[in-house]
């Protein structure tokens, strides 16, 4: 919530000349407006898309995926699991896979 703003120019400087009106305006709004895209970049970490719509962006956890450079992946970085043509991750396995068989793990009661 915003704090309430004080009074004129007239409280800050008693003895210099005031400022024209529609200077103090602009002043205020040019101070607005900074304040607001100051508060977005803070809100968004600085990232704004082209749209202009400044949502939170998305936070991914883990390991990056790996740039695609659309080349077949070689056969002895493939994954394990027949038929799947990604590149293994962890022990062997594409990270689908990996989540796969962890999460039966986890289900059947064994740990890590």
């Amino acid at each position: 919530m915003a704090r309430p703003r004080k009074s004129s120019m007239s409280s800050m400087s008693s003895g210099s000349a005031s400022l024209p009106p529609s200077l103090v305006m602009l002043a205020e709004a040019f101070g607005s407006a900074m304040g607001r895209a100051l508060a977005q970049a803070l809100h968004t970490n600085g990232y704004v898309p082209p749209n202009g719509n400044a949502a939170a962006p998305m936070r991914r956890r883990g390991r990056p995926p790996k740039m695609v450079s659309g080349a077949p992946v070689p056969t002895d970085r493939r994954c394990t699991v027949t038929g799947c043509e990604r590149e293994s991750r962890s022990k062997g396995l594409c990270s689908a896979h990996y989540q796969a068989a962890r999460r039966r793990q986890l289900a059947n009661g064994k740990s890590a």
